[in-house]
């Protein structure tokens, strides 16, 4: 009987659990992904400004990030724009240029990306718009830029980095405004809001292609995004 069983238990193929492939699962895009910042940490680093002409600066922000990716942002980025003809407290001026980088440092991932001021393109209306004064005048020294109630959005890239080292893409517009009044440094801020042009982000890399990773077995992270 004995020799019996053990013949039997030989004969009994074994069943394996075939691998399965673990499908990567995409991080959310950055649309309603908000950066906020009141007070000194949002200024202008640099300025050349011709109310009369074209006027510069570039600036500085940090803050926080609200929405699917909370945390901290940095950013820095340039302004440009034309004559300052355009009546308010100060008068301002169309963008011509806006450019910028930022980095948003979150626990669901690192977000790094550039952005630039979208074309206007006749009828759109109205376009965006920028102040760039030096004190002396009748309003004070200050810089500032502001795109929301403008036919003109600040076209972003970006990439998402996991903790564990798989990259996404993601692309889109967003809406911004900065200020910096040096006498009040304390009232500076800036605000952006951002919404995605994409259903979901896009991987850099196949964690489940060879192709792409050092390692022999699926999902090990990507070695070539």
């Amino acid at each position: 009987m004995k020799r019996l069983l053990s013949v039997l238990i030989a004969a009994t193929p074994l069943l394996l659990a075939a691998p399965t492939a673990s499908a990567q699962v995409p991080p959310p895009t950055l649309t309603g992904e908000t950066l906020s910042s009141f007070g000194p940490e949002t200024t202008s680093t640099s300025f050349s400004c011709d109310p009369q002409g074209t006027s510069t600066f570039t600036y500085q922000t940090s803050g926080v990030a609200a929405g699917a990716y909370p945390g901290t942002y940095a950013e820095t980025g340039t302004v440009t724009f034309g004559p300052q003809v355009i009546p308010g407290g100060p008068p301002t001026g169309f963008l011509m240029s806006w450019t910028a980088s930022f980095t948003i440092t979150s626990p669901a991932g690192t977000v790094t990306g550039t952005k630039t001021l979208s074309a206007l393109v006749p009828p759109q209306s109205p376009p965006a718009i920028g102040a760039c004064t030096t004190g002396g005048q009748t309003f004070g020294a200050q810089r500032s830029a502001n795109t929301f109630n403008s036919a003109q959005k600040l076209v972003y890239t970006a990439t998402i980095t996991l903790a564990g080292g798989e990259q996404f893409a993601d692309s889109g517009t967003s809406d911004a405004s900065m200020n910096d009044v040096p006498a009040t440094a304390q009232t500076n801020n800036f605000f952006e809001t951002y919404t995605s042009q994409q259903v979901t982000t896009i991987p850099l890399c196949d964690e489940d292609a060879q192709t792409n990773q050092n390692q022999v077995n699926n999902d090990q992270g990507c070695a070539n995004p």
